[in-house]
């Protein structure tokens, strides 16, 4: 069993790791000496997050100059078995993928009874951060920088979907948990699709009941939802969500409980973009509202293909995107708070690696402002859901649903 202490010093949230949707480093007890503990080959620097089954800690191994911080994700002691299958399922499936979108595994262990994961540690913030630091400015980001994000957070899920085993057989891997915090953006300008802990795949041990549904209710698919089969248009579903969240700053599907967000879901209910920001672009608007169809069949069919859109969009309006579109973007949104940020782990007592310092742009990105009157409801992370009775009720509801009509007809 291992224990641990930690130094507390402010301002240094911005750089941030895996965590994904986890709550932040605040809101975790932790102490305030400089003490630090090991796990494995692992020295523990500082908490990142904590979510429902593990906790997320910067850490570093090496020696001397010879460095490297990860991200440590450590599973609770009291996980059950299932969640303990689901971990070593995220393992399984991270060690099979390879791209610059993708947040890496790099280790994999046990200590004393204690079960890690070592993942690439990521410079950056998440969606929902990044849009939290806007609304503070009163400004969305870009449509070109939204847009590059989402293409190539769509770049990294491809690969996951197109991914096969080393006898040629697809693994058929499905995130399942696309979502603001889920997608992380680095101060260099790139995008890595984390946290793929709830993910279906032909490597998956633990294997979701029937009638069970596993996913953030505000960000499922209509097939989510109603418990039936889920393929890679789910993810795309769920990037369309991200896509409208991040260009219109407001909820894509909204209701007070998990259920309501759901059948909203089902449903189709939700205003359309330019409901919302009466300049939206017609285009932009034409993918949101594909990648949202509430039949996968009519969604796009794979998120090369929702690449291939947006691309064509940056193209046709003379918009470069890419990193270079986000690295300016992250610069002006962050660059004095993440300055103080290095400034203060470098003053640490504790010698932990600063990232390179941003150099000061002379020409800061376009933003937008919000619509008039608009209401922002995106600060707060959906815990994943696990329930049957909802499955029920949604059933129960599409069945008055489709009685009403009947009558009407």
């Amino acid at each position: 069993m291992f224990t641990w202490q930690f130094s507390s010093h402010p301002g240094v949230a911005t750089n941030q790791g895996v965590s994904g949707g986890a709550a932040r480093a605040q809101s975790l007890s932790v102490a305030t000496t400089a003490t630090l503990s090991r796990l494995g080959k692992y020295e523990l620097v500082r908490p990142l997050g904590k979510g429902g089954m593990a906790a997320v800690y910067l850490a570093r191994t090496g020696h001397g100059r010879f460095t490297r911080e990860v991200a440590l994700k450590v599973l609770e002691h009291d996980a059950s078995h299932e969640n303990t299958e689901m971990f070593l399922t995220e393992a399984r499936v991270l060690g099979m993928l390879q791209h610059p979108n993708i947040a890496s595994v790099i280790d994999v262990d046990i200590d004393d009874g204690t079960l890690y994961l070592a993942m690439e540690h990521v410079d950056g913030v998440d969606l929902r951060e990044l849009l939290v630091a806007c609304f503070e400015r009163k400004e969305l980001p870009s449509y070109e920088v939204a847009l590059a994000i989402i293409a190539q957070a769509a770049a990294g899920l491809d690969h996951a979907h197109r991914r096969c085993d080393t006898k040629g057989r697809p693994l058929r891997i499905v995130h399942r948990d696309v979502s603001l915090t889920n997608i992380m953006v680095t101060h260099d300008g790139g995008v890595k699709v984390v946290d793929f802990g709830i993910a279906r795949s032909t490597l998956s041990t633990a294997h979701t009941m029937p009638g069970t549904v596993r996913g953030k209710p505000s960000y499922m698919a209509p097939e989510q939802c109603t418990g039936d089969p889920v393929d890679h248009r789910t993810d795309v579903f769920a990037l369309g969500i991200v896509l409208y969240e991040l260009t219109t700053g407001m909820r894509c599907f909204e209701g007070e409980s998990d259920f309501d967000r759901m059948l909203a879901v089902v449903r189709g209910t939700f205003q359309r973009p330019s409901a919302v920001q009466h300049d939206f672009p017609d285009d932009l608007e034409q993918v949101i509202m594909k990648a949202l169809a509430r039949d996968p069949a009519d969604r796009y069919a794979s998120c090369a293909a929702m690449v291939a859109a947006l691309e064509q969009i940056l193209r046709e309006r003379g918009w470069a995107g890419g990193s270079s579109a986000i690295r300016r973007a992250m610069q002006v949104v962050f660059g004095g708070a993440r300055d103080a940020a290095i400034k203060a782990t470098i003053e640490m007592p504790i010698a932990v690696t600063a990232p390179t310092e941003c150099v000061q742009l002379s020409e800061p990105i376009p933003h937008r402002r919000f619509a008039r009157g608009s209401r922002v409801e995106l600060s707060l992370d959906d815990d994943i859901t696990a329930g049957r009775r909802s499955i029920k009720r949604i059933a129960n509801v599409l069945s008055d649903d489709r009685t009403f009509q009947g009558s009407n007809s």
